[in-house]
């Protein structure tokens, strides 16, 4: 069964937002790190944070709302070098999901044997699991997030800075997609979901992974 995402009533004001996943961390052992302190980018990380920073660098950006997570931050602080003068805050609407809080300090290759029945969940039907939050509860602070900087920013375009799960829930809310297609749906490391505001109605604009055309 499909898990539909249902209408969320926040008010979001006009304007854009680019929603942009913090880059590549350096994580040697595996470890599901979720809201843990200390895990920093890695090189590659901050290689992809600085592309996306490029891109972004002439969209006349006003104002960056990052999650409070040491990665989101130091992601965060390479796109404001391309912005000067840019005020940035933090914010733990842009946190990353429950989920991850749950399972945090565990290894990867533990976690499908110690929480069999919510890994096998996670991978077939993420929308029916509700540890930490639920899909649909993420979606809808990351509307809050939207809304809220879209004020700070005076209707100006901003950046929110985030993780990839809180950025695929607002996305499937608002395509009106089934939560299940979570694993489905891009969101890699430092790649841009770019979201506007029309009078309350949010449309996904493009997503684009600037680390990758750069390379090419």
């Amino acid at each position: 069964m499909a898990h539909t995402p249902p209408v969320d009533t926040v008010a979001v004001p006009a304007g854009t937002v680019y929603f942009v996943r913090h880059g590549l961390v350096h994580n040697p052992n595996r470890i599901a790190y979720g809201w843990l302190p200390r895990y920093r980018l890695a090189d590659e990380g901050r290689e992809q944070a600085i592309a996306t920073a490029g891109y972004l660098a002439d969209r006349q950006i006003r104002f960056i709302l990052t999650s409070p997570l040491l990665r989101a931050i130091q992601t965060t602080r390479i796109l404001a070098s391309a912005l000067p003068g840019v005020p940035v805050r933090r914010s733990r609407l842009l946190v990353e999901s429950g989920l991850a809080h749950h399972w945090q300090g565990e290894s990867w290759s533990e976690i499908p044997v110690k929480h069999a029945e919510a890994w096998e969940l996670f991978q077939r039907a993420p929308g029916t699991l509700a540890i930490g939050e639920s899909m649909a509860e993420m979606a809808a602070r990351m509307r809050r997030a939207m809304a809220l900087a879209l004020r700070l920013s005076r209707g100006s375009p901003a950046i929110c800075v985030s993780h990839r799960d809180p950025i695929l829930a607002l996305r499937l809310g608002i395509e009106g997609r089934s939560f299940d297609e979570l694993h489905r749906t891009d969101c890699n490391p430092a790649s841009i979901t770019t979201i506007e505001s029309n009078a309350g109605h949010l449309r996904i604009v493009e997503y684009i992974e600037p680390y990758r055309s750069a390379v090419r």
